[in-house]
């Protein structure tokens, strides 16, 4: 059997360095092979969708704006623990969540708070950096190209038929969806849709296992009426492609999680196309009982096993 799964892993705001997947595919390719018997290597193709580099210029003007250039070391310093706390360190995640109290550091002049500051800046100014208004402006295409570039990489490793999988955490829940969502509606624009060639799985046919993490897509369904359409999955014509497949949306949120939500009460439509919210408790269990569980969703092995074993089952269906 030499065809493979293909598997896209789409990270969130707190994501701070290219490796942020790394610990994530490591898990998945672990409790793949203790479930399927076969290396990951061997029936898997993961790839990380990076698309932070987008902001990271527009970020680095505002908080040294506010700031001051004295306030680069302190960025930095965050910058590099948000890198390690998405691939579960729980260490960096409470060394940077302990400066969130200081009011005030010598050289930053009236920028108090400045780890908030911070936060506000790279976090939420992500989300307001990531849509496109009425005047063409944000960075809405922008991360769809990378996202588009990541699916042309997969179609070329794991091969144009290749069946898809899309881990979304955090915001990437959101960006994934809205790709996923243009793609199959053949709205894609710009270099998005100039990377893409003519293939079942960059046309998206493909697509049948949709898992978002810590996902805040309720607050963006609100934008519309009735909270919307969500996306399709699997993509109209997954059963025609891969008849002997089945295909799955879950949610999975944990409810000390602030950003997170189960997404199926929005609506009759969202409750068709979603399969499952599951409820999950992530992190070490004396700190998952906080806000601070958010980043640790693809870190954590009571999350990856159930998709990891999914994965398994797609793959001897192949």
């Amino acid at each position: 059997m030499n065809q493979r799964l293909a598997v896209m892993l789409v990270h969130g705001v707190e994501s701070a360095g290219e490796q942020y997947a790394d610990r994530a595919m490591a898990l998945i390719g672990e409790e793949f092979e203790r479930i399927a018997g076969v290396p990951a290597a061997e029936a898997l193709v993961m790839k990380p969708a990076f698309w932070a580099p987008v902001f990271e210029q527009g970020q680095e003007q505002l908080s040294t704006r506010i700031g001051g250039r004295n306030a680069q070391w302190l960025l930095q310093v965050l910058d590099a623990l948000a890198a390690r706390a998405s691939q579960g360190s729980t260490l960096a995640l409470l060394a940077a969540a302990s400066t969130a109290g200081l009011r005030w550091l010598p050289g930053l002049g009236d920028a108090h708070f400045p780890t908030l500051r911070w936060l506000i800046v790279h976090y939420l100014g992500d989300a307001v950096a990531y849509h496109s208004g009425t005047d063409g402006t944000g960075h809405y295409e922008d991360v769809q190209a990378i996202l588009a570039r990541t699916l042309h990489e997969l179609a070329q490793e794991a091969g144009a038929d290749a069946p898809l999988a899309v881990l979304g955490h955090s915001l990437g829940s959101v960006v994934s969806s809205d790709f996923l969502y243009d793609l199959q509606r053949t709205k894609l624009a710009g270099a998005a849709a100039d990377v893409l060639d003519d293939t079942p799985i960059e046309r998206g046919e493909t697509f049948g296992w949709y898992y978002t993490l810590g996902s805040p897509l309720a607050l963006w369904a609100q934008r519309h009426p009735g909270f919307g359409r969500p996306l399709t999955v699997p993509h109209p014509d997954f059963a025609e492609r891969l008849p002997r497949q089945r295909g799955e949306w879950v949610n999975v949120y944990d409810p000390d999680d602030v950003i997170a939500s189960p997404l199926r009460p929005l609506s009759d439509a969202w409750a068709a196309a979603i399969t499952e919210d599951r409820r999950v408790g992530v992190g070490p269990w004396w700190l998952g009982w906080t806000p601070l569980a958010h980043p640790y969703y693809w870190n954590d092995r009571r999350v990856v096993a159930p998709i990891a074993s999914q994965l398994a089952q797609a793959w001897h269906r192949l």
